[in-house]
């Protein structure tokens, strides 16, 4: 392995705490968890460190509890300070009757055991990974509230849960005088802008290149062995099905392939430009990336160079690509569409190595 690199991180306050994430953060989900794909992600989350990742992402659903103790492994063979680091993991997924939900025995006792995987007594972020219905709000509540009371959290969050929820679980903490969900995992441009502009929550994006689709590797409809898609059918078969249509393939092939054209007049990789594209919203503090090698985590990495240089030019013909904005509010005083959200939040003044602001919504 080549020498460390310089670090060239930005780094966000995450929404309207006082704890820094670094822009571009790691996951421990794998496509499947081998002695040589261990191996490999150990030596990316090494050089993802040294280059200024301090956010590390896990959840007890990765491998069934494998992502933890591959995570726990990188902290201890590296010897890294835990004040070094942002820790997160994500919990409701399980394989019994009292396994699966949000429930104060579920929260509690899952946490406990990713923390024990990893060996570590505390994580800075706990995540309910999907939301409940079957689960009184206020029971999961006071369950991550009671996490963060004992020390075994310091902060807790939501993941795909509707807009509408997490302000009733900010709400009824407010009432109860607990601590409210700081922090998010979705699709930023579908919704909680209220949440930004009220509680200046916190973003963290997943899926960033949508399984790999927007890496390029399938432009030409074409599944390469070695790729995720080609490792596991399963996969597969769900991602053709989401991305791929028949009735729409045509169209989005083409549309790939302008992006990686642009990507690539840009001197970038199409990866690179899709991750810029994410990092120069305001709404997003960190963004988590995989990597099946160590190539591609440098190559994820790098991505920062694009998104320092991002401009309203390369804006206008990304969406001219996709044509996937969200049709914004109508705006009845001035009898108008709402300025795309994104066009309200894009920062184009970013510069490497820095500390950004907190919220200016709130």
């Amino acid at each position: 392995m080549e020498s460390s690199p310089s670090t060239k991180m930005i780094y966000r306050y995450l929404g309207n705490s006082g704890i820094k994430v670094s822009l571009l953060s790691m996951g421990t989900m794998l496509v499947d968890y081998s002695a040589e794909n261990e191996k490999t992600w150990l030596e990316c989350a090494k050089y993802a460190k040294e280059a200024g990742v301090n956010y590390f992402d896990s959840a007890e659903m990765y491998g069934y509890g494998k992502g933890d103790e591959l995570l726990g492994r990188a902290i201890k063979e590296n010897e890294w300070r835990r004040e070094d680091l942002v820790i997160a993991v994500k919990v409701f997924f399980g394989n019994n009757v009292n396994a699966i939900g949000l429930s104060r025995k579920k929260i509690i006792e899952a946490t406990k055991s990713s923390l024990k995987r990893m060996d570590l007594e505390y994580c800075d972020i706990v995540y309910a990974h999907t939301f409940d219905p079957e689960t009184p709000l206020e029971e999961t509540c006071r369950a991550f509230n009671w996490l963060i009371k004992k020390g075994y959290a310091l902060y807790w969050g939501t993941s795909s849960w509707p807009e509408d929820l997490i302000m009733k679980a900010i709400k009824l903490c407010d009432e109860k005088g607990w601590d409210r969900p700081i922090v998010e995992q979705y699709k930023v441009e579908k919704g909680y802008e209220r949440l930004s502009k009220e509680y200046g929550y916190g973003f963290a994006a997943r899926s960033s290149l949508a399984s790999g689709i927007l890496s390029g590797k399938y432009n030409n409809d074409t599944i390469p062995k070695d790729s995720r898609f080609g490792k596991n059918e399963s996969l597969k078969e769900i991602a053709w099905l989401k991305y791929f249509p028949e009735e729409t393939k045509d169209e989005t092939l083409e549309a790939l392939k302008k992006f990686s054209d642009l990507a690539e007049e840009n001197k970038a990789t199409p990866s690179q430009l899709a991750l810029a594209w994410i990092t120069s919203n305001k709404d997003i503090h960190t963004c988590i990336f995989g990597a099946s090698s160590l190539d591609q985590c440098k190559e994820n990495l790098d991505s920062l160079e694009t998104t320092v240089n991002w401009n309203e030019d390369l804006e206008k013909k990304v969406n001219e690509i996709f044509k996937n904005q969200p049709i914004p509010g109508f705006d009845a005083k001035k009898w108008s569409l709402m300025p795309p959200r994104r066009d309200q939040r894009l920062n184009l003044e970013l510069k490497l190595g820095e500390i950004q602001y907190k919220s200016d919504y709130v």
